[in-house]
């Protein structure tokens, strides 16, 4: 058996024991939803109700004064009564709700019955079977009721009012109504192929798009619902219809569709304010060599999420301006992903190390890393990040552990570290009231710092700074433990040019600086599967590029290289807007992928950082720029 068809199937049997024992409230009303052919479903009712369909779709026959659910003739069974599968749960349902109605934000059931033998004998049939909870029915009188709508073998026009109110009919597209037969209309549904061959791959063809949204609009026009069916049933066409605005999805994959509207907070984004990206001012010649070097790491980034976060900033990015490109190999030396201890050590010391690994080889020898590199050789030397300062990423650059999670012995490595300048979120040792740790920094002469704005003009060689986002992140809950992250990170671009000046005005009379910057929460985005978050992340890293790029220009000494440690989420880019700034993905994974990330380059010696390369070669290149020998490993860990 295929893994999905069992997934399938247990689903089924959990959601059909957990209605039948207690008719839980479902968490969801996706109000375009349309489970279609449901009677065919071993659950049917419970399996599209328990996922929050807005509307459910019924095959009866009459068969000895007995309305059976089925396809055809041969498919009645004797206990797949209308009663029997969907009245009763439908009534217990009724029952079971706090407030009367059946769905969350007092959402409305329309089910839609396609009766397949002669209509009428079939719609005085249910008003006989209905009379007695024909209030749970009247949704003309009762916004809790649930809404029938009459398909397939129903009256013609002229003789709906012959039917009680309950009724209302599923109209034909290319029919004139009078006004009473108009409001006895509940929705209009049509067979795609009718307008379009379109099979749902690729997109529309303009024609084909013109046809449908000139259908749709005409549909609205009289303040009704369009429903489209024998369409297409893939991720594809559901895009499309919500683009088209098109009322009801018509699906036979109840689970894939409810995943897929469940998940558009998170999967769909539009940008409401966009950045102007930097206009590069120099070409500087090849061969030309850098006195300063800033490097930019986005956590978590790779292309799918600097491409989505192109199409949100209306298709400009400063990122993409910077004329030398290419892309790194992030694979650590045990695993074909890296997690950001073993993707930021390969990057800050130049070898491959173990997931997990700090600042030491695959053996657990400590080996140098380019602060330390450059710090010995007259360099000074500094980190921004907003990750907390003993993060994974950041301690590649100043500590050298076998455990990420060693604390201990990573704040130890930060209070020897010859770093000029760390500027970080803190980690509770280092806020706590009369932290030691502070302490012992302040006592090995390195000034502790609270007030980015007092930076600049500092006259300390070795400063430690503290600053959290300047908006707190928010845990909006949806349901089915799936959270939302939203959060809208500023630290990084405000430390920028405070933490520029200083690293310059102490290295005035020194060889230059190196200055390190990580957008850290990119790499949250994709952990969350939260593209808004996601993509408001690399916009931040993206301005502080920017801001990186103006500084190269001015500075005329200054190389800025911008890549990743690693790609997290698996994000495709499914659908993009750069007119808009809207975007829609689909993340594979909560966790990091093992697919080449990108790098770019601007500034004196940028020529150097092109092509597909391995991580381990970033600092041997930086070295090769500057003229410095490649260091060796230090001691045994």
């Amino acid at each position: 058996m295929k893994p999905y068809l069992f997934y399938s199937i247990l689903s089924s049997l959990l959601l059909w024991f957990n209605n039948a024992q207690a008719q839980e409230f479902p968490s969801h009303y996706l109000a375009n939803a349309h489970s279609h052919n449901d009677y065919s479903r071993p659950n049917a009712f419970i399996q599209a109700y328990s996922l929050g369909f807005g509307s459910i779709e019924v095959d009866l026959f009459l068969k000895d004064d007995e309305l059976y659910v089925a396809h055809d003739w041969k498919d009645i069974k004797p206990d797949r009564t209308f009663d029997a599968l969907y009245l009763k749960p439908l009534l217990n349902a009724f029952k079971n709700s706090k407030d009367g109605f059946l769905y969350p934000n007092q959402g409305q059931l329309q089910l839609l019955i396609d009766p397949k033998t002669d209509g009428a004998p079939i719609l005085r049939k249910l008003e006989e079977l209905l009379k007695p909870y024909r209030q749970f029915f009247d949704s003309k009188n009762n916004p809790k009721a649930v809404k029938l709508v009459i398909s397939g073998n129903r009256p013609a026009a002229k003789d709906f009012k012959l039917y009680d109110e309950i009724f209302y009919f599923d109209g034909n597209l290319n029919e004139i109504y009078n006004q009473s037969e108009l409001a006895r209309i509940g929705l209009i549904s049509a067979p795609l192929r009718a307008i379009t061959t379109w099979n749902g791959l690729g997109r529309l063809t303009q024609e084909d798009l013109l046809r449908l949204t000139t259908k749709v609009d005409s549909v609205h026009q009289l303040g009704k619902k369009i429903r489209f069916w024998a369409a297409p049933d893939t991720k594809t066409t559901w895009m499309e219809w919500l683009k088209l605005r098109i009322d009801y999805i018509n699906t036979d994959k109840t689970f894939e569709l409810a995943e897929f509207l469940r998940s558009l907070p998170k999967t769909s984004y539009v940008e409401q304010k966009t950045h102007a990206v930097y206009a590069l001012q120099n070409k500087f010649p090849i061969g030309k060599k850098p006195k300063n070097i800033i490097l930019l790491i986005s956590d978590g980034a790779g292309l799918s999420q600097l491409w989505a976060a192109k199409y949100a900033n209306k298709g400009a990015l400063n990122v993409l301006n910077m004329p030398y490109a290419g892309y790194l190999f992030t694979q650590s030396a045990d695993n074909y992903h890296t997690d950001s201890a073993a993707g930021g050590s390969a990057i800050a010391t130049g070898h491959k190390t173990k997931n997990r690994y700090i600042g030491v080889d695959s053996l657990g020898n400590s080996v140098l890393n380019i602060p330390e590199v450059l710090f010995n050789k007259g360099y000074k030397t500094g980190i921004v990040s907003n990750d907390e300062i003993i993060g994974a990423t950041p301690s590649a650059f100043y500590a050298h552990v076998k455990e990420r999670d060693d604390i201990a012995k990573i704040t130890s490595d930060l209070m020897e570290s010859n770093l000029n300048l760390m500027i970080a979120a803190p980690h509770s040792l280092f806020i706590e009231n009369d932290s030691a740790i502070l302490k012992q920094m302040s006592n090995k002469g390195t000034y502790i710092e609270n007030d980015l704005n007092n930076l600049s003009s500092l006259k300390k060689e070795k400063v430690r700074l503290f600053m959290e986002d300047e908006v707190d992140h928010k845990w909006n809950k949806l349901s089915d433990n799936q959270s939302d992250l939203i959060t809208s990170s500023r630290m990084i671009e405000t430390s920028f040019i405070p933490a520029i000046t200083f690293l310059n005005n102490i290295s005035v009379k020194s060889k230059g600086f190196f200055l390190m910057i990580e957008g850290a929460k990119i790499d949250g985005g994709g952990h969350s599967n939260a593209l808004d978050f996601t993509v408001q992340e690399y916009l931040s890293f993206d301005r502080t590029v920017g801001l990186a790029l103006k500084f190269a220009d001015e500075n005329k000494e200054t190389l800025v290289i911008v890549t990743s440690d690693h790609e997290t989420g698996g994000l495709t880019l499914l659908d993009a807007n750069a007119q808009h700034g809207k975007l829609f993905g689909n993340f594979a994974t909560t966790d990091h992928t093992g697919i080449p990330v990108p790098l770019a380059a601007y500034g004196p010696g940028a020529e150097y950082f092109q092509g597909f390369i391995d991580n381990t070669q970033l600092s041997r290149k930086i070295y090769e720029l500057l003229n410095i020998q490649q260091e060796k490993k230090l001691s045994a860990y």
